[in-house]
């Protein structure tokens, strides 16, 4: 399934987004189809950066959207955490099929992680995904979800489910073990 991913996520405000909702629920075409491109656009960031592949997120982002067209008019909520709560677990099945943990992707990460001191330029990729292979699933969520996809904690926290307050400490605890990691791996040898 091919979508027009042109479409700008930040030209849909709140209300028009739950009026677009309310159409598609309608079975109102245009309003179903513009729905599907606002869900594609979100989603596939957010699966790519999970799978790494680009045909595996196509194809999970595409199976993303079939479930929300199945299942839009029973939908109760917040539309985000809800479609946000259905790709996670999508890339779970997807996961448990393939016999394979989740990996979070590290190409952008040395640039989205506000760091307190300069990255050293010796860190390589492959020395970051080991330092990121310490995380939780929930802390790979967190930090996905903050610094690639961009949402702010009460975002992030409607997304999974879970107090800002929550989000704050998983967050605090990922980059803790982040530095701990590097730390340990030569990386700064200051202590905070």
């Amino acid at each position: 399934m091919k979508i027009n991913s042109s479409i700008n996520n930040d030209d849909i405000g709140n209300d028009e987004l739950a009026q677009l909702i309310k159409n598609a629920k309608r079975e109102q075409g245009e309003a179903l189809e513009e729905l599907c491109r606002f869900v594609y656009v979100k989603i596939f960031g957010y699966t790519y950066y999970r799978v790494h592949q680009r045909e595996d997120a196509e194809d999970l982002t595409s199976e993303v959207l079939l479930k929300v067209v199945r299942s839009l008019k029973t939908q109760k909520g917040n539309f985000l955490a809800w479609i946000y709560r259905i790709a996670n677990n999508t890339i779970i099945d997807f996961y448990r099929k393939r016999g394979r943990h989740p990996e979070i992707s590290l190409q952008t990460i040395e640039d989205k992680i506000p760091a307190q001191e300069p990255v050293s330029p010796f860190l390589t990729e492959k020395r970051i995904k080991k330092a990121l292979s310490c995380l939780t699933p929930e802390q790979a969520d967190v930090i996905t979800l903050r610094f690639i996809q961009g949402h702010n904690n009460e975002e992030v926290a409607k997304i999974m489910g879970k107090t800002v307050g929550a989000v704050k400490v998983l967050q605090f605890r990922a980059l803790k073990t982040l530095r701990e990691f590097l730390r340990k791996e030569g990386y700064g040898t200051e202590d905070r």
